[in-house]
C-alpha cells in the first residue's frame, strides 16, 4: 500500500503512476488526470509527470536552445482559451507534445468541436466524487466541511507544496472558464474573505509548535523578540503583496492593517540590533496598506499611511525603501493629475536611489518620473527618463533585486510605462507597440498589471480608431475584473467605455455593453483619469 500524499501535486503523480503501472499510456494518464482533476489538456500531461511550469521550459530550452522559453510562457499556453491566455501555435504544440510524448489533438481534447456527434458517444472517464472544494467553483452545494485535527493536520502539510503563483493560476482559469451566469464574484469574495479572517491571525501561520509558543511569548513581551520572529514576518510579506495583485485590495487591506498593528506594537521593546528590522517590516506594511488605500480611491488615506512608511523607513535608515515608498508618492501624485508635485516626489527617489546600489531602485525612480514629466507634457525629460530606466533594466539582468518588494518590477514594467508615456504624448502607435512587447512578459496571475497594461492597448486601439479590438479587450478587462476588483481597476474600464460612447451604436460596443452588463459593470467614468 502506497503512503498517502502529502500534496494534491503528489497526488496527481501518483495517480498517475498506478496507471501507468497498470498499462495505461501517457497520454490516457493524462486523459485521466483532466477529468478527475478538473484541468484543461494543456495542464494535464504536466501535472501527470509531476513536472512544474518552470521545469517544463527547463526541458523546452534543453532540446531547442535556440528558441528559449520561461514558466510564463508556459503559464499563457495553459491559461488559453481564457482571454489571459495565448494561444499556442501548431509548431508550439507540436514541441510540447513532443516533450508530454502525446499527439497534438490530445493537447486540444478540451476544445468543442463543431462536426456531427458520433450516434453512441463513448463515456467520460470514470473519475471519483469530486471534493468539496471543486463543488463550491462549480456552484453546486456540498455537504458542510467538518474540519477535524486529522484533517487540519493534512491541510497544513499540503501547503507547504503549495506555490503561490499556481493556486493563484488555478483560481483565474476557473472564473474565466466559469459560466457568467454564476455569482462568481460573490463567491469567491466568501471564500477570499474567510481565508483573508484565519490569515489576519497575527504571525500566528506557522505549523511548528515550539515556533508558535515563542511568536505568542513576544506578542505577550516584545522584549523577547528574536531573530527568528523577525525573519518569519519578513517571510510573509510577500504572500500579503500577491494577495492584492491577485484578489484586490478590499481582501488584502484587512489583512496588512492587522499585521501593520501588531508589528507597531514591537517597535517600542525591540532589542536595539534588531530595531532597523522591525521598523523596515513596519515601514512595509504601512506602504502596503497605503497601496491598497490608493487601488480602492482613498487618496487621502492612502498619503497618510504612505508618509508613515516614509519617517518609518527613514528611521531604519533604509535608503532603498525610501526610494520605493517615494516613488509610490510619486505615482499617487501623477494618478491625481497633480504631476508637478509628482515630479518632486520622482526626483526626491532618484536622488536617494542614487545612494544605494540598486538597479531597481534606480529603474523605479526613472519609471515613475518618466509617468510624471509625461503628464505634465515635458517631452524630452520624459523620454530621458525611460533611457534611464532602460539601462537599470538591463543592468538588473545582471545584478537581480535582493529586497522582496521589487518582485514586480522587472522589464514588462518599463515596456509597460513606455506605452503609457506614448498615449500620454500623443504616440499611439508607439504605445501599441510597447504595449503588446509588455503584455507576454508578465506573470498573468499578477492580475492588477496584467489588467492595467490590457487598458492601455485598449486605449492605443482607441487612439487610432480600431474600434472593435479596443471594445474587445475591454471585454477582456472586465473578465479580469471576476478575480481583481479594483476599483482603479472598473475605473480604467468605465473610462474606457466612456471613450466609446460615440460608437455606441456598433456591433462591437454593442457586444462589450452585454459582457458589462453580465459583470455588472455597467456605468460611466465619473473621472477625468483615462
Amino acid at each position: 500500500m502506497s503512503a498517502r500524499p502529502r500534496s494534491r501535486r503528489q497526488e496527481q503523480v501518483q495517480f498517475a503512476t498506478e496507471l501507468r503501472a497498470a498499462g495505461r499510456t501517457w497520454p490516457e494518464a493524462a486523459a485521466a488526470v483532466r477529468h478527475r482533476y478538473r484541468v484543461n489538456a494543456r495542464v494535464a500531461p504536466r501535472l501527470a509527470r509531476g513536472l512544474s511550469q518552470r521545469q517544463v521550459a527547463e526541458l523546452w530550452n534543453q532540446r531547442w536552445p535556440d528558441d528559449p522559453k520561461t514558466f510564463k510562457n508556459i503559464s499563457t499556453w495553459e491559461l488559453w482559451p481564457a482571454s489571459t491566455g495565448h494561444a499556442p501555435s501548431l509548431d508550439t504544440l507540436d514541441r510540447l507534445a513532443q516533450l508530454y510524448e502525446c499527439s497534438v489533438a490530445d493537447l486540444l481534447a478540451d476544445l468543442p468541436t463543431h462536426g456531427h456527434p458520433p450516434p453512441h458517444p463513448s463515456p467520460a472517464p470514470a473519475s471519483p466524487a469530486p471534493a468539496v472544494g471543486a463543488d463550491l467553483l462549480n456552484g453546486r452545494a456540498a455537504e458542510p466541511l467538518l474540519l477535524t485535527p486529522q484533517l487540519a493536520s493534512t491541510l497544513v502539510h499540503r501547503l507547504h507544496d503549495v506555490r503561490f503563483e499556481e493556486l493563484a493560476q488555478a483560481l483565474i482559469m476557473w472564473v474565466q472558464q466559469a459560466n457568467p451566469g454564476l455569482n462568481r464574484r460573490e463567491l469567491l469574495l466568501k471564500i477570499s474573505t474567510a481565508l483573508t479572517v484565519a490569515a489576519a491571525a497575527p504571525l500566528l501561520d506557522i505549523a511548528d509548535a515550539d515556533e508558535r509558543d515563542r511568536v505568542v511569548a513576544v506578542l505577550d513581551d516584545p522584549g523577547r523578540l528574536d531573530l527568528a520572529t523577525i525573519t518569519h514576518a519578513e517571510r510573509v510579506l510577500q504572500h500579503y503583496r500577491r494577495q492584492g495583485d491577485v484578489l484586490g485590495p478590499q481582501i488584502a487591506l484587512q489583512t496588512a492593517l492587522a499585521q501593520r498593528q501588531v508589528i507597531a506594537d514591537l517597535i517600542a521593546g525591540a532589542p536595539e540590533d534588531l530595531r532597523p528590522r522591525v521598523l523596515t517590516v513596519y515601514a512595509e506594511l504601512s506602504q502596503m496598506v497605503g497601496w491598497q488605500l490608493y487601488n480602492l480611491g482613498d487618496y487621502r488615506a492612502a498619503q497618510y499611511y504612505y508618509d508613515d512608511a516614509r519617517t518609518a523607513a527613514h528611521d531604519a535608515e533604509n535608503t532603498e525603501l525610501v526610494t520605493y515608498v517615494l516613488c509610490t508618492m510619486s505615482q499617487l501624485a501623477t494618478w491625481q493629475n497633480k504631476p508637478r508635485v509628482g515630479i518632486d516626489h520622482a526626483i526626491a527617489a532618484q536622488a536617494w536611489a542614487a545612494q544605494t546600489d540598486s538597479p531597481a531602485a534606480l529603474g523605479y525612480a526613472a519609471d515613475v518620473a518618466a509617468r510624471a514629466f509625461a503628464a505634465a507634457q515635458q517631452h524630452d525629460k520624459a523620454q530621458r527618463a525611460l533611457e534611464q530606466e532602460h539601462a537599470a533594466v538591463r543592468d538588473m539582468a545582471a545584478s537581480p533585486p535582493l529586497a522582496s518588494w521589487w518582485y514586480f518590477y522587472d522589464e514588462s514594467f518599463y515596456w509597460g510605462t513606455s506605452a503609457e508615456c506614448a498615449l500620454v504624448l500623443g504616440t499611439p502607435e508607439k504605445a501599441l507597440a510597447a504595449a503588446r512587447t509588455s503584455l507576454p512578459m508578465i506573470d498573468p496571475t499578477n492580475v492588477h498589471n496584467y489588467a492595467h497594461t490590457l487598458a492601455l492597448q485598449s486605449q492605443a486601439h482607441l487612439q487610432q480608431g480600431d474600434i472593435p479590438e479596443a471594445s474587445t479587450i475591454v471585454g477582456d478587462i472586465a473578465r479580469i475584473s471576476g478575480i481583481n476588483r479594483s476599483p482603479r481597476i472598473t475605473q480604467r474600464i468605465a473610462d474606457l467605455r466612456t471613450a466609446l460612447t460615440p460608437w455606441q451604436r456598433s456591433r462591437a460596443v454593442r457586444t462589450l455593453d452585454d459582457l458589462l452588463a453580465s459583470y455588472r459593470l455597467t456605468g460611466s467614468s465619473s473621472t477625468n483619469k483615462s
